[in-house]
């Protein structure tokens, strides 16, 4: 098991969570404006509306417009499609509502204009879906699926029932009480076999086919919203005043309340935060898990630190004849124990087995990232299995949240409780171990964890918007971070220069440079999102999400996400796990390092603190007297907020490895540089292989090492000299 500590990642966990309440507010939603209604009663309510392409564009906020009154199209010109030369003075001043169909949208805002409406709000109608061949006379009826679905509801409507009109026109004043609405007069609500449970819109449209008895069939009328598109025969300045788009269903409340009560209405752009807060949060989060995971694999070396520097103590205050009953029952200072501070460190048994679980990458493991990496991204660009990814990825992480959360979980309640925990099965596998009580519980718990957010995956559509999803991914990707980076070790700049250059180069090729071969498809992006954004009409996958082509567009898990906070448009800012890992293997290196340091400046006698002989002071982020790590987080933080940076200025993803590497890697450098260090730091600090060596039970096949290596110094503490 891993020697872990579970108090960083219960912070993660917190963080997420938290954000998890504040991110329940973010949805995905076309409409862009709303319409506040106030009837004369008193009474309130909005409706959500889509807006025109051409015209003005309300302000955001109900308080940046003004009220204006409203009133239906002049009866005479009831779709606003005849031209107006006049005002009306019934429309003067007021937003004027009429139905869609028969003429372009910009041409009934034009006339709406020349009235003297001051915004024209187009509402959803049945009539729009038929249409009249001119040479024959004939309907041209609405088409199955784009119109209508006969699965969602359907029912049988009496030829007399309908009043087309002789020249072929549906229409719409005494035809679409007949067929829509919540009144009795809907017949075929009334006629359907189940009351059109399914139908959203509770409206029907003609099909043309007609029953054996010789009704007419009608079938559950799609109501979706719409975009106002312009008329490419009006220049963009003719129309000035705004131009929304309501549905079938609203309107049907609107005009029937419009029908009872005079009616004030407010038409403004829905507001939308100036600022991407879930952006700064996502950064927050890559820091906070980058640094953790990177502090967290150093966790040995400071444990065998604190168990020395208590040993220590004991020593002294052994020689002064005043012991701590504590530490004697603590089991730090055994009966008639004494420590010399040239005695080897305490015994390493207890971390042998994270010993064995720790790989140490090497330059050649460095270039086989390329090819791993790469042959990896293109079998899932060709072959799209993308399915299996997160099969594999929900047991890896499950995993993960295993050892990191649930392990030292129940340790903790056991430990407590005074709970024994039992072996309930001896394996003899090496790999495995003991099965016990803890373990088991512990794997339970994670696997039915990783289970569920493997159903939700497959089951949900845009599961990523799924508030429990995204936040069990973000704990399993943080877990999976800190377990990564306490396994996998790097011990030298060369090897890790060698290994971020080459993923440098990896992240702009596959993101920049790939779109130029394939033919404007970024094989990362393409990879990142499970095959690009759905192939189908956007109005299509509304209607019909399980269709095959509209399929796609949902990121691989293999990622932090954050929704965007509190913004009705949806969307969600992401970083990949291979952007914290990779320049986390750099942040544990500096971890480790500063670790190895303070334990060998208690070994000398001091208390830890190191400084370098020959740098002169510097104070800025400690970048020249203290250790490594912290700087090194602090360059991870200012690389990651360019990274999204970019991605606000130029409105495009883009690769974080682009921005982090060169500051992490140029920190180290020149930290280095300016301690007179880089050259035992590029082959490798001998203070880590030694540290090692003492803790994992090498330690009396290790070379000696001095307190004084590689240009470091221990310094004594002055209580220290003042004791001697």
């Amino acid at each position: 098991m891993l020697l872990i500590k579970a108090t960083p990642t219960c912070c993660t966990t917190i963080l997420l969570l938290c954000l998890s309440l504040l991110a329940r507010g973010a949805t995905a939603i076309l409409q862009t404006a709303q319409v506040d209604v106030q009837l004369s009663n008193g009474a309130t309510y909005t409706l959500l509306a889509s807006q025109a392409s051409f015209g003005a564009y309300p302000k955001q906020g109900v308080d940046k417009n003004e009220a204006h009154g409203l009133t239906l199209a002049p009866t005479n010109n009831a779709l606003l499609c005849q031209n107006v030369t006049e005002k009306d003075k019934n429309v003067d001043g007021t937003f004027v509502v009429v139905p869609r169909g028969e003429c372009t949208f910009e041409t009934k805002a034009m006339n709406a204009q020349r009235l003297g409406a001051v915004g024209v709000i187009v509402r959803g109608s049945l009539d729009s879906r038929y249409s009249v061949n001119k040479t024959t006379s004939e309907t041209i009826y609405p088409t199955e699926f784009n119109d209508f679905d006969c699965a969602k509801g359907s029912a049988s409507i009496p030829a007399s029932a309908i009043a087309m009109l002789p020249d072929g026109k549906y229409d719409f004043q005494k035809d679409d009480p007949v067929l829509s609405g919540t009144s009795a007069s809907n017949l075929c609500l009334a006629n359907s076999a189940d009351s059109l449970i399914n139908c959203d819109s509770k409206a029907c449209l003609l099909t043309g086919n007609k029953t054996e008895s010789g009704d007419l069939q009608a079938c559950c009328a799609w109501d979706l919203h719409i975009w106002l598109y312009n008329d490419p025969t009006f220049s963009a300045d003719d129309v000035t005043i705004p131009a929304v788009y309501i549905s079938l269903e609203q309107s049907e409340r609107l005009v029937h309340d419009l029908e009872t009560n005079q009616i004030n209405v407010t038409v403004s752009a829905r507001i939308r935060s100036s600022y991407n807060m879930s952006a700064m949060l996502i950064w927050a989060l890559g820091v906070f898990v980058a640094a953790i995971a990177a502090y967290a694999s150093a966790s040995d070396i400071r444990s065998m630190t604190r168990a020395l520097t208590r040993r220590l103590e004991s020593s002294r205050l052994t020689d002064s004849g005043s012991v701590d009953e504590s530490l004697v029952d603590g089991g730090v200072l055994q009966d008639g124990e004494s420590v010399s501070l040239t005695n080897a460190p305490p015994s390493p048994r207890a971390y042998t087995q994270q010993a064995e679980e720790t790989l140490e990458l090497s330059a050649e493991h460095a270039l086989g990232f390329i090819v791993m990496a790469s042959s990896g991204l293109l079998i899932l660009f060709f072959f799209k299995i993308y399915g299996i990814v997160k099969i594999l990825y929900g047991f890896g992480c499950s995993r993960a949240v295993m050892q990191v959360i649930f392990l030292p979980l129940f340790e903790i309640i056991f430990r407590r409780g005074r709970i024994t925990n039992k072996i309930l099965c001896r394996t003899n596998i090496e790999d495995i171990g003991d099965i016990t009580t803890i373990d088991l519980l512990a794997g339970i718990c994670a696997y039915a964890l990783g289970m569920t957010w493997l159903f939700v995956a497959f089951t949900v559509h845009h599961a990523e918007t799924n508030t429990f999803f995204w936040v069990t991914q973000d704990i399993m990707g943080a877990c999976m971070c800190i377990m990564f980076l306490s396994i996998i070790k790097l011990n030298s700049m060369r090897v890790a220069s060698i290994l971020l250059l080459v993923a440098f180069f990896y992240d702009i090729f596959f993101v920049f440079v790939t779109p130029l071969i394939f033919k404007g498809e970024s094989v990362m992006i393409a990879v990142a999102t499970s095959g690009g954004p759905p192939k189908a009409d956007p109005m299509w996958c509304e209607k019909y999400p399980d269709a095959s082509e509209c399929q796609g567009g949902d990121p691989l898990p293999m990622l932090l996400t954050v929704p965007r906070l509190y913004d009705y448009q949806g969307g969600a800012s992401l970083l990949g796990l291979g952007d914290i890992v990779l320049p986390g293997l750099l942040l544990s290196f500096a971890a480790r390092l500063d670790a190895a340091k303070e334990f060998m400046g208690v070994v000398g006698g001091g208390n830890g603190t190191t400084r370098s002989n020959t740098c002169p002071p510097l104070l800025f982020c400690g970048f020249c007297n203290g250790g490594y790590f912290a700087p090194l987080v602090v360059a991870y933080a200012i690389g990651l907020f360019m990274a999204n940076a970019a991605v606000y200025l130029m409105n495009m993803g883009q690769p974080a490895l682009l921005y982090l590497v060169p500051m992490c890697l140029g920190s180290m450098m020149f930290m280095g540089t300016r301690r007179n260090e880089l050259a035992g730091l590029w082959e490798g600090p001998k203070i880590i292989k030694t540290v090692d060596a003492m803790i994992y039970g090498e330690y009396e096949q290790a070379e000696t090492t001095l307190v004084e290596e590689d240009g470091l110094e221990a310094v004594p503490s002055t209580k220290d000299d003042e004791d001697e």
